[in-house]
Formats: structure tokens, sequence, C-alpha cells
């Protein structure tokens, strides 16, 4: 049975476009642990993650706003549909607060296991890129 979800918000330490290049430019992805990847600027297009592990399409893609594509997993079966990934970018005193939803896991197991991972394997690696001291400046985040 699908239509499991997760649904969370998470501050980040840097502007909203900065957020949002995070999440779509390769080479920093791969400075914040997550491997290759491909991110198309048209909806409809490929996304990938963390070298393949993940694939789907591009169904949002609104620079500093809001970010949408569909997600499956390698291991999942065949036949299980790719859930949904939107997440929503708002300033925030801050930096950024992400609101993510995330739709359609063909089981509850599949929706805890990946809520942890949002935290685990991109916000909290995120998080760690802007404080880290990759950053071009206190400037460039705050605001």
């Amino acid at each position: 049975m699908a239509g499991f979800n997760f649904k969370t918000s998470y501050i980040v330490y840097a502007k909203p476009e900065q957020v949002f290049e995070a999440l779509t430019d390769t080479g920093i992805i791969a400075a914040w642990g997550g491997g290759l990847a491909v991110v198309s600027s048209v909806p409809g297009e490929p996304f990938e993650m963390f070298d393949g592990w993940v694939r789907g399409e591009v169904s949002a893609y609104n620079p500093g706003k809001e970010l949408g594509f569909t997600w499956k997993p390698e291991e999942w079966n065949k036949n299980t549909p790719a859930s949904n990934v939107h997440m929503r970018f708002t300033k925030h005193a801050a930096g950024t607060e992400i609101f993510l939803d995330h739709t359609n896991f063909p089981d509850e197991e599949e929706a805890a296991k990946h809520g942890n991972g949002w935290i685990d394997y991109i916000f909290d690696p995120i998080n760690d890129y802007f404080t880290g001291g990759m950053a071009e400046s206190e400037e460039d985040i705050a605001e």
C-alpha cells in the first residue's frame, strides 16, 4: 500500500539562494558529501543523487524558493512507484527554513528511514558545509 509520508522543517545557516544551490549544484553536492549528482533545471529532466543510488525527475525548480523531484532508491522493487519530494525555502532569522514534504513511500518503514536520512545525510551535512568554513564569508550567510 502506497501513501506513507514524511514532513519536516529544518534550519540551514545560509541564505535561501545558497541552500538551493547546495542542493542543485553538482560541485557543491560533492563537497557536502552527496557524491556524484545530476540535477537538471528543467522539469521532467533527470535527478540523481548519491552516485545514482536515488534517481528521478525534476518536478519543480524555482531558485531560492522551491525544489521538487521524484525519488526512487535503487533497492526499491522496480514495480514500486517513485516517491515525491517537495521543498520550499523561506528566509529565517538564522538563515533559511526548509519545509520538506516527502510523499508516497511504499511503506511506513521506508518513510521513517528516509526521515532520519534527510537529517543525517542531507540537511546536517549541508549545515556543516556552510558552518565549517566552506562558505565565502559570514556576511554572505547572515541576513
